[in-house]
Formats: C-alpha cells, sequence, structure tokens
C-alpha cells in the first residue's frame, strides 16, 4: 500500500474519526434509515483506470413512472426570456416525468451548462433548472440547448456543490461556486492538453471522448439488480452513485465512468481494495442524509470525508451522489 493510501484509509477507519460518525448519527439514524437503504457492495472491476464496484440495496424494486430517456421532442431546454448564467427553462411535454441527474451537460444555448442538482421535471410542466456555466469565453448565440449524454468531471462536480474544509478539516457543502466551475474546468482541460478558445467543457469532453474511443474499452455492463456503483481512481473511493431502480443505473453507468476516465488515465493504475469500498460505504450509511433548505434535497452533516447530496420525493430515494473529500482529486489537502 502507498503511503497516500495508508493516510486516507487511517482517516476513514481511525477510532475517533469513525466514533464521531456514529455518535453523530445517532440522534437522526430513523429519519437516515427512512432515506438511505442499506447497500452491499460487489467484486471490483476495472474500467481503464478506474476501479468500479457494482452496489445492490435493500430496498424493495418499484415499478418506474419516470424516464431518463426522453423521445425526441418530448423535451425542450431553453434560454430564459432575459438569459441568465445560472438558471435556463425546461418544457416537459411528454406524459412521463424526466429525471435530469446532477453533473449533466446541457449543450448549446448562450453556452454550455451543467446542472448543479438533481431534477425530477413532472410530466406536462414547464420548470427551472439551476445551472452553472461550463463556457466561461461565450455569451450568445441560439436559446435552445439539448440534453447531451456527458457528465461534469470530478472538480466540476466539487464546485458545483461549494465543498470547501474549514480549520478542523471539516468538509461543508454550500452553493455553487461558478468562479471554482471556471477554474475547475480551466484545470481539467489543461490536465488533457485541450485548451479551447471559448473555455468549453463539452468541445474538450468531446474531444477527449474520440481519443477515449481509439482505445477500444470493453463498455461497462450492468449487473442484474444493480442499482449504485462506486468509483475509485489510484487505488481509493472517489465518488458513489446509486439509483432506486436498475433501469436507471443502467442507463447511467457508462455516462457515469466515462467522466472519471480521463483523470484515471493521467496517472498509473492502482487497484482499489474492496474493503476500502465497504468502509467508505458504511460511512455513507452512517452519516445518512438531512433536510436541507429545499424540500426534495437532502445532505449529510459536515465530515471530513463524506459529502452526500440525495435527491427524494415523497420519502423515496430517487438518487444520491456521495463524494470522499479526502481523495487528492476532491479536497485532500
Amino acid at each position: 500500500m502507498n503511503e497516500s493510501n495508508k493516510g486516507w484509509a487511517a482517516s476513514l477507519m481511525g477510532t475517533g474519526s469513525i466514533a464521531d460518525v456514529i455518535a453523530a448519527g445517532k440522534p437522526n439514524s430513523n429519519k437516515a434509515k427512512a432515506v438511505l437503504p442499506g447497500m452491499h457492495v460487489g467484486r471490483g472491476q476495472r474500467y481503464g483506470n478506474v476501479t468500479w464496484f457494482p452496489i445492490w440495496t435493500d430496498a424493495p424494486v418499484v415499478e418506474r413512472d419516470y424516464t431518463t430517456k426522453p423521445a425526441a421532442g418530448e423535451v425542450a431546454v431553453v434560454e430564459q426570456a432575459n438569459p441568465t448564467v445560472g438558471v435556463i427553462e425546461i418544457e416537459n411535454s411528454g406524459d412521463k416525468p424526466v429525471l435530469l441527474i446532477e453533473g449533466d451537460l446541457l449543450e448549446g444555448g448562450w453556452q454550455h451548462r451543467a446542472l448543479t442538482r438533481t431534477v425530477l421535471v413532472a410530466a406536462k410542466s414547464n420548470t427551472k433548472l439551476p445551472v452553472v456555466c461550463v463556457e466561461a469565453g461565450r455569451w450568445g448565440g441560439v436559446s435552445v440547448q439539448r440534453l447531451g449524454n456527458k457528465s461534469a468531471p470530478v472538480g466540476v462536480r466539487r464546485a458545483m456543490r461549494g465543498l470547501s474544509k474549514n480549520n478542523s478539516g471539516v468538509v461543508n457543502q454550500a452553493s455553487a461556486d461558478q468562479g471554482a466551475v471556471w477554474d475547475s474546468v480551466r484545470a481539467y482541460s489543461a490536465m488533457n492538453n485541450k485548451a479551447r478558445p471559448t473555455e468549453s467543457l463539452v468541445e474538450v469532453q468531446n474531444e477527449i471522448e474520440a481519443e477515449l474511443a481509439a482505445l477500444k474499452l470493453e463498455k461497462p455492463q450492468a449487473l442484474l439488480g444493480q442499482r449504485g456503483v462506486l468509483i475509485a481512481i489510484g487505488g481509493k473511493p472517489l465518488a458513489l452513485e446509486l439509483f432506486d431502480h436498475p433501469d436507471t443505473l443502467a442507463e447511467r453507468l457508462e455516462t457515469l465512468l466515462d467522466a472519471y476516465l480521463p483523470q484515471s488515465l493521467a496517472q498509473q493504475y492502482v487497484e482499489c481494495p474492496a474493503r476500502y469500498a465497504r468502509d467508505f460505504v458504511v460511512r455513507i450509511e452512517m452519516l445518512g442524509v438531512e433536510p436541507t433548505e429545499t424540500a426534495d434535497r437532502l445532505r449529510n452533516r459536515p465530515d471530513r470525508v463524506v459529502a452526500a447530496e440525495a435527491f427524494v420525493r415523497n420519502e423515496q430515494l430517487l438518487h444520491m451522489s456521495a463524494l470522499n473529500a479526502a481523495h487528492e482529486l476532491v479536497l485532500a489537502a
């Protein structure tokens, strides 16, 4: 085990640290259990230099009444009448709600955007979407955007959560930090030697996607009943994505892994031990998630390692995304 992994393992498994988590979780344990199902970690698999672990849960499978892949013409994403950076509008003319996932890239419009949190757009409805700009050098163009098939890399996700550490090393989650998003896009572009005139994350991702296709990696396949995925880079857990239904996970798996793949290829492959994956999941379960100022969004209380956000409907978890703040790609320093 390298020294970096030893340090991370100590921070996750140290007696004082995990005891604090257990103690913190007790007052709200019933509420947390009602929202977060028990999670079960499967055997790790390699995809490029990513190790990914399938996640199953003990929650009952309920038939989906939403879609993540609306039919052509059913969804229109447009700029507001008076365009602003942080908000765009969506109209769902279809008969089913549409689930959009935190980190999804929205292409076109006056600038490319990324969705800052998971949203369920009701059938036959209009609503506003919370977004950040991922193209600092453009403001103008067409009014229409489209739902792409790409997700933002982890640095952008960190900035969209407004993650920061206090003097005690505890991570706070705040509102999206647009300046930090732009900085993260620039850093990601520089890491991949893909600087673009308008600093467009979408254009960078398009170029990277073409290069990755040449690697001819075997496409990841969701396993029967799988509802989540834990992603590890450099031998340490980096993120966990969990959904309410196996079909949703299957539809999202390749997009999620591809968002992390470029950063994994920038370093040597280190297999993540299964016990690290299980310990990260246990910590997420112990912390649980709590209500925020937004009715359908829950987050864990401040912690040194876990930064989790969940989207619920009628107390049913539809999506949870948890980042490992102790990972060097998030907030290790």
